[in-house]
């Protein structure tokens, strides 16, 4: 009863989910990639979060729907660390584009693509109709495609609200919490406690699961006993016990307490007795960067040929993979 009074309060609002075909097929798009950044200065990133598609609209789309896709490309922008840029981009004045009409998308090269809206050249292609609102993806060509659709304005602006203000939010904070979890261990290792207090506290670090903690509420309001349990164990971890391990500069009880809050990940990502959150598996392409965070910290040793990663996965975490 409680889940159907939640669903329709949130009928009509930004937060409400569409229909998504094929299941969790918003979930699973390729929005972003890594690759390298700022050639041409001393400060060149070699593996940089960028964005890994182009978003359209039609040159003849309605002003909300074309604001709607720039709310989007907001959302991925929280997501990535740049567009993708070099010096000699700058030099040539050629630096990425990302928001475009399907006029100029005849005219660029690109591997993935977010089409809001229906009244524009791609939709027609593709033959297209809704009847509610809907993120359609679908591949063509060897190109992922996302269409934000709706039987009309109001439909679409839903479905694209939805994908910016909870999918794309919510990606946006569930790896730059991941990514600093992973960096957090290593300060710990190197005794960089200074550091690893503030990547707790800070927005772009393990304080980015607010984004999460906030649009997971709802949800979270409607599990079981077992279920909230494991995430208070977790919030009470990582923002209250495991900071005052790291202020006191007891290292090991810090790594403690880190395997502690990594295994309540385990536990609603996996269903470790408790029901399992997480129904989908998600890139290996993108969430394998933290193999590469690890490694930088010297966390991930060779043992016979081969890495081992017992630094983080041993015991209730030994498993490995997606």
């Amino acid at each position: 009863m409680k889940r159907f009074v939640w669903l329709t309060l949130l009928a009509g609002s930004s937060v409400a989910q569409p229909l998504i075909d094929p299941p969790l097929g918003d979930r699973t798009f390729p929005y972003v990639t890594y690759g390298e950044v700022w050639t041409g200065t001393p400060a060149v990133v070699k593996d940089a979060t960028v964005p890994y598609l182009l978003i359209v609209y039609g040159t003849s789309e309605d002003p909300e729907v074309v604001a709607i896709a720039g709310k989007v490309a907001f959302y991925l922008g929280q997501w990535t660390e740049d567009i993708g840029f070099t010096a000699e981009d700058v030099r040539q004045s050629r630096i990425p584009p990302l928001l475009v009409s399907d006029k100029r998308l005849k005219e660029l090269s690109y591997q993935n693509l977010i089409v809001v809206g229906t009244n524009n050249d791609i939709v027609k292609e593709l033959g297209l109709s809704f009847e509610k609102p809907t993120i359609k993806v679908l591949q063509k060509d060897g190109k992922n495609i996302m269409v934000v659709g709706g039987a009309n304005k109001e439909q679409v602006l839903q479905a694209g609200g939805y994908l910016a203000d909870v999918r794309l939010n919510f990606k946006a904070g569930a790896y730059k919490t991941f990514f600093a979890f992973v960096t957090l261990r290593g300060l710990i290792e190197k005794g960089e406690f200074a550091s690893a207090l503030s990547l707790i506290r800070s927005p772009m670090g393990l304080s980015a699961c607010g984004k999460n903690m906030a649009l997971a509420g709802p949800m979270v309001a409607q599990w079981g006993e077992d279920l909230k349990a494991v995430v208070r164990r977790r919030n009470n971890i990582l923002y209250n016990e495991l900071p005052k391990a790291i202020e006191a500069g007891d290292k090991e009880k810090a790594i403690s307490l880190f395997k502690d809050a990594m295994f309540t990940c385990y536990q609603c990502h996996q269903g470790i007795n408790v029901p399992q959150v997480r129904k989908f598996k998600p890139l290996e392409s993108v969430h394998a960067k933290h193999q590469l965070i690890a490694e930088s910290f010297g966390l991930v040793k060779v043992v016979g040929g081969q890495k081992s990663c017992i630094a983080c996965h041993a015991g209730q975490t030994a498993q490995r993979g997606y």
